[in-house]
Formats: C-alpha cells, structure tokens, sequence
C-alpha cells in the first residue's frame, strides 16, 4: 500500500521560509528612501538606524554571503550619506549618530548570521526527519510482518488509575476481577496497520481494521493479558505467544512482540509486530502424536523382540520343574514310597518355578516404570558385583579393568536387578568393541563420582575404535544394531531403564580415543564430591 505514503518533499518550498516577493521587492526602495532622508533633509536623528529594515525585510530570502552584502551595502550608504552631508569638518554629534547606525546595523548583521545558522540547523533537522518518517513508513508499509499501530494511552491511564487506589499485583487484582483483562482490551485502538496485517486479517481495507483492537483478540488468549501485565510492572518489552481472530472468526496462534516506549506520551503510537505461528503450530502437534504413537508401536515391537529372548531364559527353568516333577512322581510310584526324595525333588520344583517367575517380572520391569519402591544402591558395590558376574568373559578375552571408584558411598535409587543389567549390557558392549584387538591393547574404565548437582555418575569407556558418527544418533534406536545377528534391543532397553530412574544415559567418542558411555541418577543422600 505505498500509495499511502506520505509525499513530502526535505526540500520543499514551503519549509524555507521566505518572505513574499512583494516584501522582498520593498527592500531596494527602502534602501534609497533612508538615503534620500540622511542625506537631503535637515533631521538631526540617527536616520541611517533603519537601514537595519533592509536586511530584515530580505530575512529567509538571503545567504549567508547576501545578508554580509546587503548590510555591506547599507553600512556604505550610511557612510556615503555622512560624507555628503557632514564632510571632513563634522560635528561630534553627527559623528556619534553615525557610529550608531553602523553599530546597530552590526548587531543586526551578527542576529541575522546566528538567526541565518538556527534556520539552516532547523532546515537540516526538518529533512532528517522527514527522510526518517518516510524510511519508517516505507518499512512499515511494505515488510511481510504484520505490523499494527495502536495507541495504549488510555490503557496507560487506567493502569495508573489501578496504581493509585493501591494494587500492587495486577494478576492477583485481575484474578479477583474476571472482566478486567476485557475491559482493557477494549482500550487499545488500532490507528494503523500494513498489507500483511490486512491479509493476515482477512480485510480489503484499513479501514476494516482500525479502531478498537478488542474485536481480533479472543477472551482465552493470555497474551492481551501478559501485555497488560508487562505494562503494569513498567517493563520497556514483551514477547509471547497469543492468538488472534480473524475477520472471519478464525483463531490464529501469532507471536507478539512489542516494544514500549518510556515517554507515556509516545504511548500513542506504539509498534506491534505479529507473526503468525498456526501452521507451525499444527504441524509440532501433529508430530507429538505421531511421536506417542512410534513409542507405543515401539514399545509394541520391543515385547515381540524380547519374546524369544524370554523363551530362552525361562525355558530353561521351565525344564527343570517338568524333569523334577517326574522323578517326584517316579519316588511317590515307588512300592513302598521315598517319601524324603520325593520332597526333596518337589522342593527343586518351588525353586525353580521361582526363578522363571522372577526371570519374567525382571523382563516386564524393563517395559514398563516399575512402581515398587527403589533400593538403595552404592554405585561403587554395583561395579564390584557386576564385575564378578562377568569374571570369566572378562578372563577369558584378557581385558584389564581399571577402576576410578570414591571411597565414599555413591549411593542412588534404583532397582539392583535393573542396574545390574544396564551396566552388564555396558560392559559386555565394550568387551565385544575390544575383541578385535590384542589383548595388550584392551582395556576398559569403569569410574564412579558425584555427586554434582544432585546426580551420581557411572561411566564405562573402552580403548577400541570408537563410535562410528552416523551411528551416534541411533544408537539408542529399537532394533539398530552394528553386531552380527544381534537384535538392537539393549542400548535402548537400558536407556528406558536409567530414564524411568529419573537418570539419563548418552553415550560419545572420548577425546583420547575410543567409546564412552556413562548414565546419571540422582543421588540418593549428599555424599560430598571428591575433588
């Protein structure tokens, strides 16, 4: 909409101020009729004292250089008519009448150069400003923001009104009064807006728009009230996240930025730039529920992917019952009964059944957060024991073990089975990275500290190649995997389980070389950190 800028010219005529021609024209006749009386009449005043009038009637007309001419040229007539008149033998009086026609026509001259330098100063500073509101009006006109402005004043002065009858906290004194937020609303006037705004709106025209901005904010949006808020407290900015309707009653997610200005009289003209955000919106939402139901499809997938994992382990026992069951029978048939062996092979039974039952809730804990209340567990102890589980792995591939445990407990909550298997599932990862190498060359660290921010820290790094870098992503991704025929389950099984803990666990290459993985917990007491 340009062609509502304004057409102003910096230097137009109508800002030089100069006098009519008609005026201008009086000066030479002037000029000549103080001559003609100075010099052919007997007063006995100091006529030449309105040869000031000649400059001043040329006043906004002259330059510099003209105004030192002009009263050159009247300073030389003073002097011409002094010499016709007095000559050489001149009367004292006549001398000091002429010394104060020249003075005064000097004062004047050194007004009209400082008056000439104001004009000049006024002249420039008029241009810059018009060249700066036509900057700011072609910026406003013709950016792809949408950019309103509205006049707060009013809203100000209702604020102040609040402030004078006591109200300290605007949120408390809006809460107790529901239609307060609404009614300043009402207060904001919108005197401007740009193409973008009105296509943003819906409208043909300005003047669909201006006027009260009310009508485009809906009564839910907290943003009309974190604007009124940010008002209240004296705050110069507000940023935020807001809707706005349409003109055809279509709500619009934007993002508000406005800027407040510290005169209160510039309330009047206040910038508001929008940006509407509802595709964007639409789209995050659309992703969080595509998110949920990949996690639940994962979460899905997880359970077949463990099933032949949990057929395997509680096979295992499962066969045992059934082979003790029979030889339980086999001493019950037995004429007469073994009555001592057979409660020893039903006794074997329990126990087993015993085992696959806790091989399966250990294997559900896994999939899903385990309400039951958390162990407490010293880190460092943990490291012990999962050391000794994999004793002869650990043997058998001739890998050292360097230890950086605290002396004090590292204590967190966590299920000891649960732990357990993470940093097994850990360890076995780094022993399998390891075993390409010599055996000279295969080491692993295990160190333990904190706590630092609350959180204790368990990390596991190995001397191998390192972590590929596309593979850093997804390594924690269901099903991904660099092992021959592994499944690509237990990174991510281990991360659900340090994360269901309240922890988290990364993993990244070591600057010195080879794989790191550590996993964080809270602290389970404030166990000073060691330095």
């Amino acid at each position: 909409m340009s062609d509502r800028l304004p057409d102003i010219h910096p230097l137009s005529p109508a800002l030089q101020l100069q006098p009519p021609p008609l005026i201008r024209f009086l000066a030479l006749p002037l000029a000549l009729a103080i001559f003609a009386f100075d010099t052919f009449t007997n007063i006995q005043g100091a006529v030449a004292v309105l040869y000031v009038l000649v400059p001043l009637l040329l006043l906004g007309g002259l330059s510099r250089r003209g105004i030192l001419l002009a009263a050159g040229a009247c300073a030389g007539l003073t002097l011409l008519s002094f010499a016709l008149r007095h000559g050489i033998g001149a009367a004292p009086a006549a001398i000091l009448r002429c010394a104060i026609a020249l003075a005064a026509m000097l004062i004047t001259t050194l007004l009209l150069l400082r008056d000439h330098a104001s004009r000049l100063a006024l002249l420039q500073a008029n241009r810059e400003l018009s060249r700066s509101e036509h900057r700011y009006r072609s910026i406003f006109e013709q950016t792809r923001f949408s950019l309103f402005e509205q006049d707060f004043s009013a809203v100000r002065k209702a604020l102040d009104a609040l402030r004078r009858e006591g109200v300290t906290d605007f949120a408390a004194h809006a809460a107790a009064h529901p239609d307060l937020v609404g009614a300043l609303a009402g207060k904001i006037t919108t005197l401007a807006v740009n193409d973008a705004t009105l296509e943003l709106l819906g409208a043909r025209s300005e003047a669909e728009v201006v006027g009260p901005a009310g009508r485009f904010i809906p009564a839910q949006s907290p943003a009309i009230f974190q604007v009124l808020e940010a008002l209240f407290e004296g705050r110069n900015r507000f940023e935020g996240k807001g809707q706005l309707r349409t003109l055809a009653g279509q709500e619009l997610t934007v993002l508000v930025g406005i800027s407040f200005p510290e005169d209160a009289e510039e309330l009047k003209r206040v910038v508001v730039g929008i940006v509407d955000i509802t595709g964007q919106e639409r789209t995050q939402q659309a992703l969080m529920a595509a998110q949920a139901e990949l996690a639940r499809a994962s979460r899905i997938a997880t359970v077949g992917a463990l099933s032949a994992s949990i057929a395997h382990e509680v096979n295992q026992p499962l066969g045992a019952v059934v082979m003790n069951a029979q030889t339980c029978l086999r001493w019950l048939a037995q004429d007469p009964p073994d009555i001592a062996a057979a409660a020893r092979a039903a006794e074997r039974v329990a126990r087993d059944g015993k085992r696959a039952s806790e091989i399966v809730a250990r294997t559900r804990g896994l999939l899903v957060r385990d309400e039951a209340a958390p162990d407490v567990l010293d880190l460092a102890l943990l490291v012990q024991e999962v050391l000794g589980l994999l004793e002869r792995e650990i043997a058998g591939q001739g890998t050292s073990i360097v230890l950086d445990l605290p002396s004090d407990p590292a204590r967190v909550r966590a299920g000891r089975v649960e732990m357990q298997q993470v940093l097994i599932n850990l360890v076995t990862n780094a022993l399998h990275a390891l075993s390409p190498l010599e055996r000279a060359q295969q080491r692993i660290e295990i160190s333990v500290s904190g706590p630092k921010n609350g959180l204790m820290r368990l990390g596991v790094r190995d001397s191998g190649k390192g972590i590929d870098p596309a593979d850093l992503e997804k390594l924690f991704s269901p099903f991904f995997t660099t092992k021959v025929g592994g499944m690509g389950m237990g990174l991510a099984i281990c991360r659900a389980t340090v994360e269901a803990r309240g922890g988290q666990l990364v993993a990244r290459n070591h600057p010195e070389g080879g794989a790191l993985f550590e996993f964080t917990l809270p602290a389970a007491d404030e166990t000073p950190e060691k330095p």
